[in-house]
């Protein structure tokens, strides 16, 4: 009998450890699911913070879904910036007054940020902008050992907290400290990557400056030998045409003028040079005072030297012609012009260190600057080379053996215009379609 009774007793003993083990582990899984779902929230939202690589946006993200992990009234970031104070920024509540964290002193935000300890519901708050709320937990935010802020939740419920909220944000925690660290280098890569496209623009302008510059003073070919090999080889050009300008009576003339006057004259003058020489692919090299000197078939060689040269200088004298025209219109003082031509081989090269010049070298530069100073004011005077090689296509006045300094007797033409069957204009200035192809075959031999 007893031994029934104890057996009894036993088994109701059993069935109640049974019940409250059941009852235990209800509970038990009950709060592992919870922490389950509270843990793959934080997962969600850091999978969606390190999705992005804005802080704003980082920053909304966190305050949209961190309710799925705490429940809150206030919701804050204390963020660190360069200059090493920190800014608050309001995720969720009614915004603070202060936009500065309280990091002077001691409470529980300026712990948190020196230490990088956590703070569970801290009574010490007064004087920061968590003194509303009962219950607050602030974690840090910190990554390579370096705090870059703090998190702060607050509740104006009283014990509102617990170790197993501090938990779940300090991992939600860990997750945003990793991604502003992202997001702080990605501007930083960003701000990196602007100041070098900065400087390489810088760069660039400046190349081109300096490309422009040197093509200002040397042809493309010499300057582009020069960038590449620091050097200019010499080259000797078998045929090559040379022209010279110079201003009868400039001395005289320029003395009526004021210095500004004169040199804006010159100017006028030698621009509008520059741009035949330029339409005529003539290689303009150097004006000294009043002189103009341009050579045709440097530093590419080509068969129409002779021809492009004579083109050009009827341009120059016939734009003189009407210079002098417009002056004496306004009983203001004109220049003529004398214009010297010759064709033959010279020597072509880059001189100076420092001030680079392109230059020719030879007697075909002498005899063409003695074309030029025996010509007469206001024509175009040639050499016997240069007149075999443009015969066939400009009319020209044989002028007889005239004597030339230091060069004797030397046969000179002086040309007049196009031939007349080869122009469009009466004053024989433009060729025509016939020119055209004859030149056309000329220009396609070789050199």
């Amino acid at each position: 009998m007893s031994f029934s009774l104890f057996t009894s007793s036993n088994h109701q003993i059993e069935a109640q450890d049974r019940e409250q083990l059941l009852q235990t582990t209800r509970q038990l899984l009950t709060q592992i699911q919870a922490l389950s779902s509270r843990i793959a929230a934080v997962n969600e939202i850091s999978n969606a913070i390190n999705r992005s690589l804005n802080l704003e946006e980082i920053l909304q993200i966190v305050s949209k879904q961190a309710k799925w992990l705490l429940d809150f009234q206030h919701c804050s970031i204390c963020l660190k910036n360069n200059d090493g104070s920190f800014r608050l920024v309001t995720l969720f509540g009614s915004p603070s007054s202060c936009q500065t964290c309280p990091i002077a002193g001691n409470n529980p935000i300026s712990r948190a940020l020196k230490t990088g300890q956590s703070q569970l519901n801290p009574q010490d708050s007064s004087d920061t902008f968590l003194s509303a709320y009962s219950s607050k937990i602030i974690l840090p935010l910190a990554r390579d050992d370096q705090v870059i802020g703090s998190l702060n939740f607050a509740t104006s419920h009283p014990s509102g907290y617990s170790q197993e909220d501090l938990r779940i944000g300090y991992l939600l925690a860990v997750q945003l400290a990793s991604a502003i660290r992202n997001a702080r280098c990605f501007q930083e890569m960003n701000k990196l990557f602007a100041e070098m496209n900065l400087l390489y623009s810088n760069l660039e302008r400046e190349r081109r400056k300096s490309d422009q510059l040197l093509l200002n003073i040397l042809p493309e070919p010499i300057a582009h030998e020069l960038k590449e090999t620091g050097k200019v080889k010499p080259v000797h050009y078998d045929c090559a045409t040379v022209l010279f300008t110079d201003f009868k009576d400039f001395t005289q003339i320029a003395e009526q003028l004021s210095p500004e006057a004169l040199v804006q004259e010159l100017d006028y003058c030698f621009s509008f040079f520059d741009l035949v020489s330029e339409v005529y692919n003539l290689e303009k090299l150097k004006t000294i005072g009043d002189s103009y000197m341009a050579v045709s078939g440097i530093p590419v060689a080509k068969s129409t030297h002779a021809i492009d040269t004579v083109l050009a200088a009827l341009q120059i004298q016939t734009f003189i012609h009407w210079r002098q025209i417009e002056k004496r219109q306004r009983n203001e003082p004109y220049w003529q012009i004398r214009i010297g031509i010759h064709s033959g081989s010279l020597l072509a090269g880059v001189i100076g260190r420092k001030k680079f010049t392109y230059d020719v070298w030879g007697d075909t530069v002498n005899i063409a600057s003695r074309m030029e100073s025996s010509a007469i004011p206001g024509t175009i005077n040639i050499s016997q080379a240069t007149f075999d090689q443009v015969k066939d296509f400009f009319e020209c006045e044989y002028r007889g053996k005239i004597a030339a300094k230091n060069k004797g007797e030397i046969d000179m033409y002086q040309v007049k215009r196009l031939k007349a069957e080869l122009a469009t204009d009466p004053l024989g200035l433009v060729p025509n379609e016939r020119f055209n192809r004859i030149y056309s075959k000329i220009s396609s031999r070789a050199v």
